[in-house]
């Protein structure tokens, strides 16, 4: 890993590598050339980039995930947990209208908001403060109870405990940023189903995965990812692992694939993901490396198959466990045994 440069983007040129802690700004517009090597105006090829902002979390029985998309026009903020005693799944989703921006630049204070009545999700952090905050109130139905979270993260003191990555997507001519962190997680979840009093689990500890990502996509692009959270000998261990149409052309060398131990970032090299039987059955998440050997044993799928103006999806979350074993940059062994996580796979047409 190498020190975290200012910029990015420097001169219309991408500044690639993996980096330890964080710029002031996840911000990769205004590359030079960034389709076919064609003069197109920046303004337009800026237009290309969309981004994500995921908060994954494990605190008590509950795991699940918050998502925000960025498509510029429009935006979208999913949130998706399950119990991990009942297996019961809650999914809700709320589109946003045009805004100026869904998902933003800054990393130091920052925040975004879903504000409809029905639909309350905010996401916000302060460096000053030490914190992130996720809070959500939603509203159920006749299937549904509504739903209530106030979690707080705390973020660490050493940079050496975050990680950004800038990689060829998938060529050099454009890039995909992404900032990762993986922090100890505070608070409760409230769950209020049709005619029923409302059912608050006690303030717990647990474990989040913070993400960041922003991409200049292509016409139609497809990745598959998985996030594992717990703690292992009384350490928290978190992991971002993925595989997609977007990988650099030489992946050895760039790609965002981490795992969080302790207090340390271990860069992990690509792999290959395969569910030859399925999506619902066995995932095998190998590299050529020996430092990844993972199954993903898949329990419940959410689909969201999304048509809007400028895009269409079609966004597999599923819950499910890990085995395995992973390896440190040390070569301290991790056995992963039963560790809960989530994966992700989907399908991007613009």
């Amino acid at each position: 890993m190498e020190e975290c440069p200012e910029h990015l983007v420097e001169n219309g040129k991408c500044v690639f590598g993996t980096f330890a802690g964080h710029p002031e700004r996840l911000d990769i517009r205004n590359v030079s050339r960034a389709y076919l090597d064609l003069p197109i105006p920046k303004v337009i090829t800026n237009l290309r980039i969309k981004s994500r902002l995921s908060f994954f979390f494990s605190i008590g029985e509950y795991i699940g995930c918050i998502d925000f998309f960025d498509a510029k026009i429009v935006g979208m903020a999913d949130v998706n947990f399950w119990n991990q005693s009942t297996k019961q799944r809650f999914s809700y989703r709320s589109l946003m209208g045009p805004r100026k921006r869904f998902v933003p630049h800054k990393l130091n204070l920052a925040g975004t908001s879903s504000y409809k009545k029905s639909r309350y999700i905010r996401i916000n952090w302060d460096r000053n403060h030490n914190k992130l905050s996720a809070i959500f109130n939603l509203k159920g139905d006749s299937v549904r109870p509504s739903a209530g979270g106030a979690l707080k993260a705390f973020f660490p003191l050493e940079p050496a405990s975050e990680l950004t990555c800038v990689t060829p997507a998938p060529t050099f001519r454009r890039c995909s940023a992404r900032y990762y962190a993986s922090l100890p997680l505070h608070g409760s979840i409230t769950l209020v189903p049709r005619g029923e009093a409302p059912k608050t689990m006690p303030d717990a500890d647990g474990i989040c995965f913070f993400e960041v990502n922003r991409t200049y996509m292509k016409f139609s692009t497809n990745s598959e990812f998985a996030v594992g959270m717990g703690t292992i000998d009384g350490k928290n261990v978190s992991f971002k692992i993925e595989a997609g149409s977007q990988d650099a052309v030489d992946p050895d060398k760039y790609n965002g694939n981490a795992l969080f131990y302790a207090e340390s970032v271990t860069p992990l090299p690509p792999v290959t993901i395969t569910h030859s039987y399925g999506l619902m059955k066995t995932w095998n998440i190998q590299d050529t490396e020996n430092m990844i050997d993972l199954t993903f044993t898949p329990i419940s799928d959410n689909v969201n198959v999304i048509n809007a103006i400028v895009f269409r999806t079609e966004y597999h979350t599923i819950y499910g466990t890990f085995n395995g074993c992973l390896l440190t940059k040390d070569g301290e062994k991790i056995n992963v045994n039963g560790m809960p996580g989530l994966t992700k796979k989907y399908v991007i047409r613009l």
